[in-house]
């Protein structure tokens, strides 16, 4: 089976993470694939340093002529690796290929992938690309697919979840790696680390995470430790260096900036966090945890509710219940090995 995706994004989120784990898989298993994106798109570069076959294009573009020109590259391209599945990642350019596959009838079978937040359309033309157009719909969450269901009346055997899986060669557990972080940032074995991976936007709750700590500290948890493994986006550094010190915490919380050895950082901390306040459609952050052999705990937002019991959730904007989660010192584990991913994704590919 020869699997191509289309994945067409100009950074590196989830939705792309979630595609090259995919391609990444099979190659490790031998299987034949490739990935057609935006040219110098992270994706892109992260697939051609693996040696995996790629497309680069401007496939967003507006421009008529470059419209054409991208159809002629996609089509030969899908040609030159006897594409025997296309997967498209993004919207963008589903609809486009989903009315070819439509009209022409290639030899190739259309499956959607959705790992957004964001619904899509249930007008009668999305119905129409997703339930006659497409040959399958994977989705990274079961809300997306009830949504689906329920909303663009897709059938149940036209539709399945997968939620995605940790490259275990990247993260796993790494004791000596942790405490060399620990030992950068003067945190001793005796400390207790809680910590939030992630860039610095307000949907990630560090606001919320923060005010739990406070709670968690002046209730007597003197060897409470915090790390705040990102870098700003939508929140300033100095925002964020004010809010810790408005919950008091200055003296024992480390912002670590943008980093290159996440596995090493979340070896280091005791209790990874997931905050988020929205988004995660597919949260490869709190896969990546676990991956390390760290316990998480999660609000409820995304797909959350799906892979952590709810023992070790919090609503959303509820600090104190955050705070007694931490107290407790305990979280969630379960490891979701990406081959273990691919061998699923190719079981739903056979079926259809």
């Amino acid at each position: 089976m020869k699997i191509v995706h289309l994945i067409n994004v100009r950074w590196f989120n989830a939705t792309a993470w979630y595609a090259l784990r995919l391609a990444e898989s099979a190659i490790q298993v031998g299987h034949h694939t490739a990935i057609m994106g935006l040219e110098n798109s992270p994706v892109i570069n992260e697939a051609k340093k693996l040696g995996i076959k790629t497309l680069e294009a401007p496939l967003t573009s507006n421009n008529p002529i470059n419209f054409y020109k991208n159809l002629k590259a996609i089509k030969k391209f899908l040609k030159d690796t006897d594409c025997d599945i296309l997967v498209c990642h993004r919207g963008e350019m589903f609809w486009l290929m989903a009315l070819y596959q439509f009209i022409c009838k290639p030899k190739y079978k259309l499956v959607r992938v959705r790992g957004d937040i964001r619904p899509p359309t249930k007008d009668l033309f999305s119905r129409f690309f997703h339930n006659i157009c497409c040959n399958y719909i994977i989705t990274s969450a079961n809300f997306i697919k009830n949504y689906f269901v329920k909303n663009l009346k897709t059938k149940n055997n036209h539709i399945d979840v997968l939620y995605g899986g940790v490259n275990r060669k990247v993260f796993f557990k790494d004791m000596s790696a942790g405490k060399q972080i620990r030992d950068e940032f003067n945190i001793s074995d005796n400390d207790f680390v809680v910590g939030i991976v992630g860039r610095f936007d307000h949907v990630k709750g560090h606001d919320i995470f923060l005010k739990a700590c406070k709670i968690v500290y002046d209730k007597g948890m003197t060897n409470l430790k915090v790390i705040l493994a990102g870098f700003p986006e939508n929140i300033k550094l100095d925002d964020m260096q004010n809010m810790i010190k408005a919950n008091g915490l200055e003296n024992i919380t480390t912002i670590t900036g943008k980093r290159q050895d996440i596995n090493a950082i979340m070896n280091a901390i005791d209790l990874g966090v997931i905050s988020s306040l929205g988004s995660e459609a597919i949260c490869r952050v709190a896969m990546e945890f676990m991956a390390c052999d760290t316990p998480i705990i999660s609000s409820q937002a995304g797909v959350l509710p799906e892979i952590v019991p709810a023992e070790y959730r919090y609503d959303n904007h509820d600090y104190h219940q955050l705070a007694q989660l931490i107290m407790k010192k305990k979280g969630f584990i379960k490891v979701y090995d990406q081959i273990d991913f691919y061998n699923q994704f190719v079981i739903k590919l056979n079926l259809i």
